[in-house]
Order: C-alpha cells, then structure tokens, then sequence
C-alpha cells in the first residue's frame, strides 16, 4: 500500500481536462442564463412594451422558480442520480432557452424564466 499523496503532485492530464470541462459547464451556463435577462430586457422593454411592474418580475421569476428547483430536485436527485440529473437539466436549459426566442408576451416571457429558474435549480447539487 503507497502512502498518499497530495492532488498537487499529479501531473494535469486528459482526466483532469474533463473534470474541469464537465464540473465548470454548468456552473457557466447557469451564470449566464441568468445574467442575460439584463442585456434582453434592454431590446425587450419596448419589444414586449414592459413596464417597472413586468421588469421586476421577470428578474424575480427566475430566482422563485430557482428557489423550488433546487427544493424539488435534490430530493429526485438522490433518487434518479447526479450523473443523470445533471446531464437532463443541462439539454432542459438548452432547450427552455431556445424556446425563450419564441415569446410574444410578457405572460410567456415570465413563465419561461420561472421554468429555466427551476431547471437551473435542479443543477445546484
């Protein structure tokens, strides 16, 4: 049996390369789904004719929807496994996301993001 050694001392290799794409990934996209709501809302505001009202809850409706995510899928997490969960709320993200370019109201713009907030819930491990 060798003593153990320090992470430090391996050499970075192929592995560490796909931990580091896999483990960052979805923090990033997590990150960014979220902060792009400021940038759309600047051509979306007259698009969707928004008030401070509708501004206010499409900011929030993610962080509610966020909120129930990640109450309701640790617990189906532990169920159905990280590994799996992990990889459906990544496609879920992608796909709500595309979906997102489809709005024609301010009504299905804040169920969108209430939805992406859930998903992006279920990536919070």
């Amino acid at each position: 049996m060798q003593p153990s050694r320090n992470f430090d001392d391996f050499k970075f290799s192929s592995i560490h390369r796909r931990i580091l794409l896999w483990g960052s990934g979805g923090p990033f996209l997590d990150g960014y789904v979220l902060v792009m709501i400021g940038v759309a809302l600047e051509q979306l505001t007259p698009a969707l004719k928004l008030d401070a009202d509708w501004i206010g809850l499409l900011g929030a409706g993610t962080l509610a929807g966020l909120f129930v995510g990640t109450s309701l899928f640790g617990y189906i997490s532990d169920k159905v496994g990280r590994r799996k969960m992990f990889l459906i709320d990544i496609i879920a993200i992608g796909v709500i996301s595309v979906a997102t370019m489809f709005v024609s109201s301010p009504v299905e713009l804040l169920v969108m993001r209430v939805l992406i907030g859930i998903v992006i819930g279920a990536d919070y491990p």
